[in-house]
């Protein structure tokens, strides 16, 4: 098992291209009526080139759904409270993936140039990060707001200003001010559970002989350590003595589980529930690539074990790992590039049934408000 944080791109659970730099549209103002809206997306460099974008906003909160090909992805969030939900779906399936994050505050600079879009007036600024440092090679994001503060129109160019043709722009086919309910915006509860996410997809085969359920704790110098396993689930635990807490539990056989980061510099969450397609058959949890044997061995609380490099193919996020003949780790070591790392030591291993329900994320990093949300029943 290797302890290596996964983007959530990789299952499309973020956007394709780069048609918004924020998940949901730009908001100067509080006070943006309720509305609903038709849009077309035009991407330059993804396919399809053009696809429908509907947007429904209520009291600060907007909804924004695109569907593409066979897949539909949803935004949640609130540009006012800086919190977005990307949730994803496939064909008439029930959602396979969310991927939750904080934002960072924008801000916006009136570029003098106006625009009429089916019929609708509106102004367009240049829209920046209030915590970013601006950087010629980053795209410029463009914004077109109506009088009450709709975002009726976008335009994502490359870093050079003269570039006409954008890489990304959304234009407005239908808007409409009326009443919007708070279930129209507002994410499902289930997007929290973990019963949802973690449901069974399948019968499983019967354990592995060096795959033995276990619990494992483990101490390291600047965070502590905690292991289970039940085949095919496995789940960590890693709490920081700054206060940071992550954990992740994932099936080894399917792209399915659950991974929180919860600190001062990272805070997302992301879950996945999908078959492993064979024709990329990687997990998004697990980074594991082989165990090569390190010819190493070594001894700890009156057990043998041997060295392997659980991440062979990684260049800048190597695990390592003091395997018992059982499969269970008395030693961890974890190294993240320039030579940043973590040394973990068991202090206690208990060969046991594991119960799923051990395997849970603490109650008070899924919450929905822990994220800031609040959930339609």
């Amino acid at each position: 098992m290797a302890w290596v944080f996964l983007l959530a791109g990789g299952a499309g659970v973020l956007p394709a291209g780069t048609s918004d730099a924020g998940g949901v549209p730009f908001s100067a103002s509080g006070n943006v009526p309720d509305y609903r809206a038709s849009m077309t997306v035009r991407e330059a460099y993804h396919e399809p080139k053009e696809y429908w974008r509907s947007v429904v906003h209520h009291d600060g909160w907007t909804r924004v759904e695109e569907v593409i090909s066979n897949r539909t992805r949803i935004a949640y969030g609130s540009a006012r409270d800086n919190v977005l939900l990307w949730a994803t779906k496939t064909g008439d399936e029930d959602f396979t993936g969310i991927f939750i994050d904080k934002t960072t505050p924008r801000e916006a600079r009136d570029t003098g140039d106006a625009d009429n879009q089916a019929g609708e007036a509106c102004k367009w600024s240049e829209i920046t990060r209030k915590a970013s440092q601006s950087s010629t090679s980053e795209p410029l994001w463009l914004s077109c707001l109506s009088g009450d503060g709709i975002e009726i129109g976008t335009r994502v160019l490359l870093s050079s200003k003269e570039l006409k043709e954008p890489m990304t722009e959304t234009q407005l086919v239908k808007l409409e001010r009326t009443p919007v309910a708070d279930s129209e915006v507002l994410p499902p509860k289930r997007l929290f559970e973990p019963g949802f996410w973690l449901k069974p997809l399948r019968y499983y085969p019967d354990r592995p002989a060096a795959l033995v359920d276990f619990e494992a704790r483990m101490a390291g110098i600047d965070s502590d350590l905690r292991i289970f396993r039940h085949y095919p689930w496995q789940a960590e635990e890693r709490r920081g003595k700054d206060g940071s807490v992550r954990f992740k539990v994932w099936n080894d056989l399917e792209n399915q589980g659950i991974n929180v980061i919860y600190s001062k510099r990272e805070y997302s969450l992301q879950a996945f529930r999908s078959p492993l397609n064979p024709a990329r058959p990687f997990n998004q949890f697990d980074a594991e690539t082989g165990h090569a044997d390190m010819k190493r061995r070594d001894n700890h609380l009156g057990e043998s074990c041997a060295w392997f490099n659980m991440t062979p193919d990684a260049a800048d996020a190597i695990r390592m790992e003091c395997l018992t003949p059982d499969g269970v780790p008395l030693k961890v070591e974890l190294h993240f590039g320039m030579g940043d790392g973590e040394f973990y030591t068991a202090v206690e291993v208990k060969r046991r049934p594991v119960d799923i329900n051990e395997m849970l994320p603490p109650r008070e990093l899924i919450e929905p408000s822990a994220w800031g949300f609040t959930v339609d029943d």
